[in-house]
């Protein structure tokens, strides 16, 4: 029997519903807690004084970051899903789970937040007397080494979670689900770390441009998550993570 699945386009009104909307807060919320704890680190003046202990901050970036996102999952999960993430919204959509506009005003709410918490974080951390600041690893950047490094580590990601959330492989919702996705982002930013600026979330983006208004390569950073996307999209097609568990015969 085929698979009858397919993209649909949504209802607004079903968008604007009570439920709707408190899902949309969902991942407002979520993203602006997300970037405001796994960005909030991230300070100029830290990162000045921590020249000498790189590695020891790479790991402990990573993790952050990685234990953030699980933690906002399990604050969203029950309401909106919990994507956080513009491109996992696209996973979602492109794997036949939500609807068109559902994934349009997701992205919107996200980077709302993400822009949000970047202006509170800017307010509140003195970043008017720094000195230009450009990105660490900036001054060698390679278009195409970001991407390449970017598509390996996305890729991961959305693997990961499509392995934990889907629920045609026998998966049943567990709190482990959050826990896989957080850590598979950890191994994914220390892997990345040392070569380019980690911005496996597009809503990243947000804390470079209010925070460093840096804007320079930032189009890697935001368009790279999507396009894996795109990839994914015709392998999971024929792949063991979009296929249904067959009854055993009998």
């Amino acid at each position: 029997m085929g698979d009858a699945r397919a993209w649909t386009l949504g209802n607004i009104r079903e968008i604007f519903s009570k439920n709707g909307l408190r899902a949309l807060f969902s991942e407002f919320l979520g993203t602006f807690m997300l970037v405001l704890f796994a960005t909030g680190g991230i300070n100029p003046r830290l990162i000045e004084s921590l020249q000498q202990n790189a590695p020891l901050f790479n790991f402990s970036t990573s993790f952050g970051v990685g234990m953030s996102v699980c933690l906002m999952i399990y604050l969203c999960a029950d309401i909106s899903g919990g994507h956080i993430n513009p491109s996992i919204s696209l996973m979602f959509f492109l794997d036949t789970q939500i609807s068109f506009l559902k994934m349009l005003f997701y992205i919107i709410s996200q980077f709302l937040g993400a822009f949000t918490a970047a202006g509170l974080l800017w307010g509140a951390g003195n970043f008017e007397g720094l000195p230009d600041f450009k990105p660490a690893h900036f001054e060698d950047f390679s278009p195409v080494r970001a991407i390449v490094i970017e598509v390996f580590g996305s890729w991961m990601m959305i693997l990961v979670t499509l392995a934990a959330v889907d629920a045609r492989r026998g998966h049943a919702d567990s709190f482990l689900q959050p826990f896989a996705i957080g850590m598979s982002i950890v191994i994914a930013l220390l892997f990345m770390g040392p070569y380019v600026i980690t911005g496996l979330n597009p809503v990243v983006i947000a804390w470079y441009i209010v925070c460093a208004g840096y804007t320079h390569h930032l189009w890697v950073f935001w368009l790279a998550p999507f396009w894996v996307q795109l990839r994914q999209l015709v392998f999971t097609t024929a792949s063991c993570v979009r296929t249904a568990p067959q009854p055993s015969p009998g």
